[in-house]
């Protein structure tokens, strides 16, 4: 979980992360040489392939390691996942819900248009100002400054919503898409970039159809979470797997969520599964259960009961969140983390049984 400095010389950082490329580093000690070999000969990867104008600032060196083996291997994400899920004995399976070379994309409620998931989720630069409509994928590669300038008639094809829970999400993260800034320009793209529609590839579909249970986990909502939902049949292949569907949601303050309560993000994400599984698929084709915290949780924008009975989807009250040393109350932006293990038993017990 190492990550750069936001603040520095970028020369300085840069010799960080060269000396990381060295088995010198003491960085390095403690970890199995064979694992510390490959994860090195990513990282030397990612810097042969480096453009010149990279910017070092709050990088995270998993995500560098990653983006070596992807560019290494001509745009391949699939081969560097199978490889890192070996390599640092992953119990379980990963795969790109899509694999290809995407950009995200958000329409804001004030008809802002940001490009670049850095600059959705507010890595770098300032946070959104105004809840997110939509989110989607496009080709079109970010600007200097990341803003497409304002929606209209010449926006991205797709529904529109009202800004808040209908908002859409877009995909960034290991799954074959990419968020990274572009440089040129003014900070502005001259036309807000047109909507790129693509399917799930085959083999998430088929783990999707088989799955014991579907998490809709804590992370980023709409860069992390949402994200793996706007591939064409997604959703059809959710509403069509026999199996609990649960969501998770964060406990603190997550900067993409702007607000919105826990009911909100459930309606989010059905709305958006809706859009490829069909408008009138019931709630329980897609969405069971939230499981939250009372106790030890913290949910800035409420939970609000009542919003998720209206939909269809059960409650359910379990510790899952690790409690904070002390008493009394303590701020949001010190809220406990999830307990791990907590939340893999709760899931699993909720898991539907295969034959």
């Amino acid at each position: 979980d190492l990550r750069l400095s936001d603040a520095g010389e970028h020369d300085t950082l840069m010799q960080r992360l060269y000396a990381l490329a060295s088995d010198r580093d003491p960085a390095w000690r403690g970890i199995d040489p064979l694992v510390a070999d490959v994860l090195r000969l990513h990282l030397r990867w990612f810097l042969e392939f480096a453009p010149p104008g990279f910017d070092p600032h709050g990088a995270c060196l998993g995500n560098l390691l990653l983006a070596g083996g992807y560019l290494r291997h001509g745009g391949g994400l699939g081969p560097v996942l199978h490889l890192f899920a070996r390599l640092l004995r992953v119990r379980g399976t990963v795969v790109p819900i899509v694999d290809d070379d995407l950009h995200l994309a958000a329409e804001l409620a004030d008809g802002t248009v940001l490009l670049g998931q850095h600059r959705i989720t507010g890595k770098g630069v300032p946070g959104i100002t105004a809840p997110v409509r939509r989110l989607f994928l496009t080709r079109i590669r970010p600007d200097d400054g990341g803003q497409a300038g304002q929606a209209g008639q010449a926006g991205p094809t797709g529904p529109d919503g009202p800004a808040g829970p209908d908002g859409q999400d877009g995909a960034g993260g290991p799954h074959g898409t990419r968020g990274e800034d572009h440089h040129g320009g003014e900070g502005r793209n001259s036309a807000p970039p047109a909507e790129a529609r693509v399917p799930v590839s085959g083999v998430a579909a088929r783990h999707i159809a088989e799955a014991n249970l579907i998490c809709f986990p804590m992370g980023s909502f709409y860069t992390s979470v949402m994200a793996n939902l706007l591939p064409e049949g997604v959703g059809r292949a959710v509403a069509a797997a026999p199996c609990p569907k649960v969501y998770v949601p964060n406990s603190g303050t997550d900067p993409e969520q702007l607000g919105l309560s826990v009911a909100d993000c459930a309606a989010a994400l059905l709305t958006m599964l809706r859009r490829d599984a069909g408008a009138d698929m019931p709630a329980a084709r897609l969405l069971n259960t939230v499981v939250v915290d009372t106790r030890n949780g913290v949910y800035p924008g409420g939970i609000d009961h009542e919003g998720l009975r209206a939909q269809g989807v059960e409650l359910l009250d379990a510790p899952v969140v690790r409690a904070l040393p002390g008493e009394g109350a303590h701020p949001v932006t010190m809220a406990g983390r999830h307990d791990a293990d907590a939340v893999a038993d709760l899931l699993l017990g909720l898991a539907c049984p295969r034959g």
